[in-house]
């Protein structure tokens, strides 16, 4: 008979008046890696601080290990053996790798600290799972994928009961998340249950037992095993087969962008040509070469071999040249991109000088842009405090900012990263709006979420190298296959 470990049992949350979670059940067994699938963000944050602290609940009950720790009546507000890993990091980034999973995890009792006796039981716990992690190395110094690790063990050494991993394709590559996926399959084998929310079906579909349908803070479906097929989620999904492609130019031998043995610290001798009016998506396996590619488009490094064209000019000497044809959209860029304290089409019109030939008053711009971009992005055009926008409204602002100024060329850097499933399918939205005036886009990734769903071509780069292409007609056998 399973073990239980976690039960919400018919649980409702409400703060400052809205409903978080909504009659919420589930259920997690010992050594089980439960799928959290959520359609929506609505409730996600509550559910994880629930799993954590019996913090307050208006309907319900929490079960842990088959004992009552919260109900409607009374929540102890006490903590629960409950480790979460997500993109922003639990450790102590200036202690070293030993400190942060042994010195300060509860239950250790030493008074004097033997790092040579922390470093044999650190190779006692990474022994089986094929990995080297020195003991001695401050946390601020690994990377996304060791954080990861270190923050596991830290988890088995405080012999916590659940393990949540939040949205981990977003931070680490994908050829660390398989690595992961090893990790946590070998302890569930040791009876360590874990909770896995993403925001993808088919990344869910690889590592879960069981999936959890979330959407407005309620559980709408439970699937099994059995169940696990594109045309079961299909009923809850949106529809992202209906993008139609934009003609793409006849190839030429130089492109519009043109890498021609392009060599950087963490570069290979990397060559590739992208056409006019192409989308392209990089996927980094390794999560290596993304940051130099970026600084080489943005003129802040320079390439130590080879050659870079743009429209057939060379302008490896000169690439900070290229910024006013070429524009970025962040990741996360309704946070880092948008100024709060500006208008609606303030933000909008924040690159519309840069590309006029004559000077031009701003209020007669403004006025231009609302005529033109009115019919599309409705009446937020005429907000004056962006602060209380929605996050669909804000990202038309980003994208259609862009799409104003009209660059060559737009590098999106990690575009559904920590969307969900309605973001993404506006995110693909909009991104088609970009490529129906003509603008090429080149998408960085990690991971390849929806990025196929608008792409031409993926070009695949394992350790600073191309390592293969494909065309969309294949996309079908990688999405089942990376």
């Amino acid at each position: 008979m399973k073990q239980e470990i976690f039960r919400l049992e018919r649980v409702t949350q409400i703060i400052d008046g809205v409903t978080v979670l909504d009659n919420f059940s589930m259920h997690i067994f010992k050594g089980e890696i439960m799928g959290l699938l959520c359609l929506n963000d609505h409730g996600k944050e509550a559910l994880i601080k629930l799993f954590c602290q019996n913090v307050p609940i208006h309907y319900g009950h929490v079960y842990l290990e088959e004992n009552m720790v919260n109900n409607y009546e009374h929540s102890s507000m006490s903590y629960n053996p409950v480790a979460v890993i997500e993109r922003q990091s639990r450790l102590v980034e200036n202690l070293t790798v030993v400190d942060n999973i042994f010195v300060i995890s509860k239950g250790f009792k030493g008074y004097l600290i033997n790092s040579n006796f922390l470093n044999a039981k650190l190779k006692l716990l990474t022994k089986d799972l094929n990995i080297s992690i020195d003991g001695n190395e401050l946390v601020f110094n690994l990377s996304p994928f060791e954080k990861c690790v270190v923050e596991i063990l830290k988890a088995i050494v405080a012999k916590v009961k659940l393990i949540v991993i939040r949205d981990i394709s977003n931070f680490i590559s994908t050829a660390d998340l398989k690595k992961i996926h090893k990790i946590i399959r070998y302890y569930t084998k040791q009876g360590i249950s874990f909770l896995y929310i993403c925001n993808h079906h088919e990344e869910a579909f690889k590592i879960c037992d069981r999936i959890s349908i979330m959407k407005n803070g309620k559980v709408i479906k439970v699937l099994n095993k059995s169940e696990f097929r594109d045309e079961v989620i299909a009923s809850f999904s949106l529809d992202f087969s209906h993008i139609d492609f934009p003609l793409v130019s006849r190839e030429s031998e130089n492109g519009i962008l043109k890498f021609q043995n392009i060599s950087t610290d963490n570069i290979k001798n990397l060559s590739f040509t992208i056409q006019k009016g192409e989308c392209v998506v990089f996927l980094d396996m390794n999560n290596t070469v993304l940051t130099d590619f970026i600084e080489l488009i943005n003129g802040e490094i320079k390439p130590l071999s080879g050659q870079i064209f743009f429209k057939g000019v060379n302008y490896t000497k000169t690439l900070k040249h290229l910024k006013n044809n070429i524009c970025f959209i962040q990741e996360n860029p309704i946070q880092s991109m948008l100024f709060k304290e500006m208008s609606y089409i303030d933000n909008l019109c924040f690159l519309a000088n840069k590309k006029l030939s004559f000077w031009c008053p701003m209020k007669n711009i403004q006025k231009s842009v609302i005529q033109e971009y009115e019919k599309l992005i409705g009446e937020d055009i005429y907000a004056s405090d962006i602060k209380n926008l929605t996050p669909k409204s804000l990202y038309n602002l980003v994208y259609y900012r862009v799409h104003l100024y009209k660059p060559d060329i737009v590098i999106l850097i990690q575009p559904f990263s920590d969307a969900d499933m309605y973001h993404r399918h506006h995110l693909v939205q909009l991104i088609d709006q970009l490529r129906k005036k003509h603008i090429t886009v080149i998408i960085l990734a990690v991971s390849i979420s929806d990025c196929l769903v608008v792409a031409n071509r993926l070009m695949v780069i394992e350790q600073g190298r191309l390592q293969k292409q494909y065309s969309s007609e294949k996309f079908s056998y990688l999405r089942a296959n990376l």
